[in-house]
């Protein structure tokens, strides 16, 4: 089952000087490296957004991952917000980037190497087609931070377009029955659903 819910439009405050210096470095980073091939596949979302989507979620969830966390800005964010927040990301240089901002801007954010894909997972072509842009290939990050996708309230992703529907069937099968999803859609913007176990 997906159901869409809606977020409080109430405009959240502005984010603190910290918060704002952190999105600068991130960016700065990626205009550095953006060539490279572990940047290749990074695109960052649209953090003011996200920002004001989990301001809007203190209080109703405790713990946040983010699948695919790139330079991990947005975890970083949510453990300032005062979130358990874990990144799983499958390019290990990017890993060590997030850490590295973690140490200075956020450093109780957690982030592992592998793939957000459950080892449970069986792929359903209901869903989406095999051709996946994300690395499929990796071993799940998820033994690393010894958690299962379902002990997690959030999971938020700026997913491949194709790979939307790829991430509400993983959600539905392996994650929890009261999780939430939230996404980042760049013609949508946010979205948050909970799935549930079928």
């Amino acid at each position: 089952m997906n159901s869409e819910i809606p977020l409080d439009q109430t405009q959240p405050s502005e984010p603190c000087p910290r918060t704002q210096s952190l999105w600068t470095e991130a960016e700065d980073i990626w205009e550095r490296y953006q060539n490279e091939r572990e940047f290749r596949a990074f695109v960052a979302a649209d953090y003011r957004e996200v920002y004001d989507a989990l301001v809007r979620l203190q209080g109703r969830v405790v713990n946040i991952l983010e699948w695919g966390s790139g330079l991990g800005v947005v975890t970083i964010m949510a453990s300032n917000l005062g979130f358990e927040a874990y990144g799983i990301e499958s390019e290990p240089r990017l890993v060590e980037w997030s850490r590295k901002l973690a140490e200075e801007y956020g450093p109780r954010a957690q982030f592992v190497t592998g793939s957000f894909i459950p080892s449970e997972y069986e792929w359903d072509p209901e869903y989406s087609d095999e051709s996946f842009r994300s690395d499929v290939e990796a071993e799940p990050g998820y033994t690393e931070l010894d958690m299962e996708l379902r002990d997690f309230d959030l999971v938020y992703a700026f997913p491949w377009p194709d790979e939307q529907p790829l991430c509400g069937d993983i959600m539905r099968k392996c994650g929890g029955e009261s999780s939430l999803f939230l996404s980042y859609d760049a013609r949508e913007g946010i979205l948050l659903n909970r799935f549930g176990q079928r």
